[in-house]
């Protein structure tokens, strides 16, 4: 709750800086996936639930869609770049994202590739162990571009940071629950502000795990 405030706080004044960067990247991978179609609820009518929870998902377009999670998932760390830089120094600077690109491109893609197939092969076998596997590896994007670490030591760190805090986590990961479902009523339209509002604090829990694990 302390976190959550704080991050209220931090956005309040700046919600402009902080909105248009994710305006940007939520629309761009939009489109992405309707070109690419890999946007598996295209032409879906939404008015009736149940036929859109249980639609068939082509396993080529889950295979894309995975691929496709993978690379842009580079973007989406370097957009945490840029909100690390505001919690820290109170600065926007656009060429966060770009340089982090640039520079983390590879770490970030192996980093994410790993947790990715380590978080499906314990899903696989219960799914429990996945959960916590996910937990576990949290905060191996912000490792990434905080730290020169490769993606092997990342998650290495992000399991010591996340020992013991992971309940904890989970609990803060949870507390946004009414934001997801705003977010599917809405048709997505919430996300304009929930993924801003959730990366400001997710930043500062991070910062603030840092402080205590360091």
């Amino acid at each position: 709750k302390e976190i959550k405030k704080e991050a209220w706080a931090k956005i309040k004044g700046n919600k402009w800086n902080i909105i248009w960067p994710a305006l940007l990247i939520l629309f761009v991978e939009g489109v992405l996936e309707n070109i690419l179609g890999l946007n598996p609820y295209a032409g879906a009518d939404f008015t009736d639930v149940n036929a859109v929870l249980n639609m068939d998902i082509p396993p080529k377009v889950e295979i894309g869609m995975a691929i496709f999670s993978l690379v842009f998932g580079i973007v989406l760390v370097a957009y945490k770049k840029y909100i690390l830089n505001f919690v820290r120094n109170d600065k926007f600077e656009f060429s966060d994202i770009i340089d982090c690109i640039k520079e983390k491109w590879l770490n970030i893609l192996v980093a994410s590739f790993l947790v990715y197939v380590v978080v499906f092969a314990c899903t696989l076998l219960f799914v429990v162990p996945g959960i916590i596997m996910a937990f576990a590896y949290a905060m191996v994007g912000f490792i990434v571009i905080d730290s020169d670490l490769n993606g092997v030591d990342s998650m290495k760190k992000s399991r010591a940071m996340m020992k013991g805090y992971k309940w904890n986590y989970f609990v803060f990961f949870l507390s946004f629950i009414g934001w997801y479902l705003l977010s599917f009523v809405s048709f997505g339209i919430a996300l304009i502000w929930l993924f801003p509002y959730m990366t400001v604090a997710e930043t500062l829990y991070y910062e603030k795990l840092k402080e205590i694990t360091k």
